[in-house]
């Protein structure tokens, strides 16, 4: 072997040896980095949270309830609801009241394991699931109005618009966030509450959920008093035209023997789609003329429903009227049960701004 290739041969040496020390460090680099990343960052509110965003995004529920501990948050979420819920309440005396608050005591287990549920099928699918079917949250089975409790609650108008900053004092950590009001626009800061539990952090409570509510209360309920006045003289209107109808309507149903002639069937389905009917549909196209101030959304949206069910009641009598249907009587006296579940929470509603209403008499 010559001059040339020895040399050259120890030149490729000296230059592999530095390439394996470069690659040896870059590897202790990464090696010192990931462990810096595991025992530092990972180990931080900051990175649960970021976490818990990602599971949501990926719809991965194991995640979820690694990150956040949904049965806490909805557990103290639910006293602070519920604390003042009838103090503001004229008609109700002080032993009432705390009959009342025992209650809401009681049914606590069903309603947080419920509404647990209904959040973390919201956080998987974007949409919030109504209770149906056997389910003891549907209608008033449990003694509540559970729709509007959770309607109460903020929840489902409720957006977040941006993480803010952390505080974090030992196994304790305050994540502040923005969130938005939809119904009003209104933007509020809350205290996420993270705690750290075998080494991974979780949510366990809205710190200031309580003065959210009572910040937002009075800015949705100015909008719904007005939305309320706005519309006042066409409910008195067509509860008066309502009533007429019903004596009207008892009237064509009255027969000596308790049964309805073909004749008599045939004048109420006349009467039922010329005046009935129509009367309902005239009545909520003008309420639906009227501006929906802000925090009157849901006021409107439950009376609009409220005159479908409606609607669809009576055009399902009119069908076994026509058939003698059983089972046509039975689907219009579902859909009549489900309008006066809608008629009780708009009366809840309006009785809970201050101003009294009487239902809709319908026929």
């Amino acid at each position: 072997m010559n001059n040339i290739d020895w040399q050259d041969m120890l030149v490729k040496g000296r230059r592999r040896t530095r390439i394996q020390r470069i690659v040896g460090i870059l590897t202790l680099a990464a090696l010192l980095g990931f462990f810096l990343w595991h025992f530092f960052y990972a180990s931080t509110p900051e990175y649960a949270l970021n976490k818990l965003n990602a599971a949501i995004q990926n719809n991965d529920s194991d995640e979820i309830k690694k990150y956040c501990n949904l049965d806490a948050i909805c557990s103290k979420a639910y006293d602070d609801l519920t604390r003042d819920m009838f103090a503001h309440d004229s008609n109700l005396t002080n032993e009432t009241k705390v009959m009342f608050e025992k209650f809401y005591l009681n049914i606590k287990p069903q309603v947080i394991d419920e509404t647990s549920d209904m959040i973390l099928a919201y956080m998987l699918s974007g949409e919030w699931p109504t209770p149906s079917g056997n389910n003891i949250m549907k209608g008033r089975q449990l003694g509540i109005d559970y729709e509007y409790l959770i309607e109460r609650s903020q929840l489902r108008n409720t957006e977040l618009v941006r993480f803010d900053h952390f505080t974090k004092s030992g196994n304790e950590a305050i994540a502040k966030i923005q969130v938005r009001d939809k119904y009003t626009d209104t933007i509020y800061g809350l205290n996420l509450l993270m705690v750290k539990h075998e080494g991974t952090w979780q949510v366990t409570e809205i710190r200031n959920y309580r003065d959210y509510l009572d910040f937002l209360g009075p800015i949705q309920e100015t909008g719904l008093k007005n939305y309320i006045h706005d519309t006042s003289k066409i409910i008195e209107k067509y509860n008066s035209i309502f009533d007429t109808q019903q004596t009207h309507f008892k009237k064509l149903n009255k027969s000596d023997d308790g049964v309805l002639t073909a004749k008599m069937r045939s004048n109420i389905v006349a009467y039922i789609r010329s005046d009935i009917i129509p009367a309902l549909e005239k009545r909520q196209s003008e309420l639906d003329a009227v501006a929906i101030n802000e925090g009157a959304q849901y006021l409107a949206a439950q009376r609009k429903e409220s005159t479908k069910l409606t609607i669809a009641a009576w055009e399902h009598f009119i069908t076994a009227l026509e058939t003698d249907s059983p089972d046509e009587f039975n689907i219009s006296e579902g859909f009549h049960k489900d309008a006066l579940f809608y008629d009780h929470r708009i009366d809840d509603m309006i009785r809970n701004t201050a101003i009294s209403r009487e239902l809709p008499s319908t026929p």
